[in-house]
């Protein structure tokens, strides 16, 4: 008999998304998968976040003795979600998939996104016909964060973009914290990066990384480790050994408002002077903790970009 998965989804909202996304993480396996509503249009180039500002979540468990008592944490701790009505939410939703089929689950929902000027995020598996002007990044996120569709990692990649007219981001040293898929970091080497640091707690977000920094060519660029900034996260800690201080010309940091905001002082310390940070994965209405925080920590706020609920913050080390 093959082995099955239990798909664990849910719609949220932004807010809610944010908080959810922590549970997803916490109590599934393999990470926890964002996507937000997408409007098809008439052709493949033509897709775009629905109006409202909605993400589906979804994580999976493995078919085992473990699945009732973590398909009841996933329901209670949901239900004090809604008890509190923080912010809107659907109905947990859970359905059982076939081993063959978990690792392809979510690839219908995942399409060719033009973004910015010259952008192109294309799954591995779909044909694509370049243009000229094209900066092509090919993907297969398997079960991490970072397929395009987000508009935080979409915000991000137009700054890079902005970066790099502006004749930075080639020939830097850069890191990107919490890497998820690695988009960012692939975007980054495709601009001239001399070298980028690719840091994620995640062991699937750290395969699925590796595997397409590989694949897009940029293996020689990207550097994919597990580890962290500070203080550890489920157990994983900065990586040993390795003195990070104004060690980057660049930070991404494409992650959650509490993270951004509690890791300002290593974000700065690992910063030379003059460089620059892009903070984003802020919903709205928490924004501001994070540019607090920053600010604090000598990263004031040069540039300020709003998607639906979600904000993007540019920032430059001052001293």
């Amino acid at each position: 008999m093959p082995n099955r998965w239990l798909e664990v989804s849910i719609r949220a909202s932004a807010e809610a998304a944010e908080a959810l996304a922590a549970v997803f993480e916490r109590h599934g396996r393999g990470g926890v998968v964002v996507e937000p509503e997408i409007v098809q249009g008439h052709d493949e180039d033509d897709a775009a976040p629905a109006p409202g500002g909605f993400s589906i979540l979804r994580t999976y468990l493995r078919e085992g003795d473990e699945v009732p008592a973590r398909r009841t944490e996933f329901e209670k701790v949901v239900g004090i979600l809604r008890a509190f009505e923080l912010a809107p939410m659907g109905e947990l939703q859970f359905r059982w998939i076939d081993e063959e089929d978990w690792a392809n689950a979510w690839k219908q929902h995942y399409q060719v996104q033009r973004i910015g000027r010259h952008w192109v995020v294309k799954p591995r598996w779909q044909a694509y016909e370049r243009r000229p002007s094209d900066r092509i990044i090919e993907l297969d996120p398997a079960m991490a964060f970072g397929t395009g569709l987000h508009p935080t990692t979409q915000l991000v990649l137009e700054c890079l973009e902005d970066l790099s007219d502006a004749g930075e981001v080639a020939g830097e040293a850069i890191l990107d914290l919490g890497t998820g898929s690695g988009i960012l970091a692939i975007g980054a080497a495709r601009l001239g990066a001399a070298s980028v640091l690719a840091l994620d707690v995640d062991d699937v977000a750290v395969s699925a990384a590796t595997q397409n920094a590989a694949a897009s060519g940029a293996g020689g660029v990207i550097t994919v480790q597990r580890g962290t900034l500070g203080a550890p996260i489920d157990g994983v800690e900065s990586i040993p050994g390795l003195d990070l201080t104004a060690a980057f010309d660049g930070v991404l940091a494409n992650i959650v408002t509490r993270v951004i905001a509690q890791r300002a002082p290593v974000i700065s310390r690992a910063l030379r002077p003059g460089g620059w940070l892009i903070a984003s994965g802020l919903i709205v209405d928490r924004a501001h903790e994070a540019e607090s925080a920053l600010e604090a920590n000598g990263l004031p706020v040069g540039r300020r970009l709003q998607r639906g609920d979600w904000i993007t913050l540019r920032c430059r080390k001052t001293t």
